[in-house]
């Protein structure tokens, strides 16, 4: 009977076809609400370095926070690049290339999230003369770093040496918004 294959040709198309009727139209389908998730981004601002308390560079940098699984970070800096301003027009640029702090692991207390790390860096080329470098290694030290909301508050202290002797702390204060 002509009616009841048009019935069945209905309850088998709808059988087939109800399973894509109901489809997600949110916009949370790419929300990351995990800790690294949450601070995760490009940052733009100011990066100040000081040496003995004395600042002797001021500059705009960008930086990212790199997810590394859900509640840790990496600090990327590309191209990190020191100007060290000695005074009379006495400038050292100190070039550290690619700066890559892995796992700093996050934690969170008040809607606020901090995090630490710390990597190492051999063999930085530091200019002291015309044709004169003196080769040094730094140790990064990432220390009480918070990003609250869109603002992260980045603090480092750069640990100078050479021949396994230590020369000098450079602090690095860096301040930025997420983008």
């Amino acid at each position: 009977h002509p009616r009841v294959r048009r019935q069945r040709q209905m309850c088998i198309r709808d059988r087939f076809y109800a399973p894509y009727l109901f489809t997600s139209c949110g916009d949370d389908d790419d929300d990351d609400t995990t800790a690294s998730g949450m601070v995760a981004g490009t940052y733009d601002g100011t990066l100040v370095v000081s040496l003995e308390g004395q600042q002797v560079g001021n500059e705009s940098k960008s930086l990212a926070l790199v997810k590394n699984g859900d509640n840790a970070v990496d600090v990327v800096i590309k191209n990190f690049k020191l100007n060290v301003n000695l005074g009379e027009d006495a400038v050292i640029p100190v070039s550290l290339g690619d700066l890559k702090v892995e796992r700093c692991l996050l934690t969170q207390k008040d809607g606020k999230y901090t995090f630490n790390g710390a990597t190492e860096l051999k063999g930085i080329e530091v200019p002291l003369a015309p044709g004169m470098n003196l080769p040094v290694d730094c140790k990064v030290n990432i220390k009480d770093a918070t990003v609250n909301g869109k603002s992260l508050n980045l603090p480092i202290v750069v640990g100078v040496s050479s021949n396994d002797t230590e020369l000098m702390d450079v602090d690095v204060q860096y301040t930025g918004t997420k983008q």
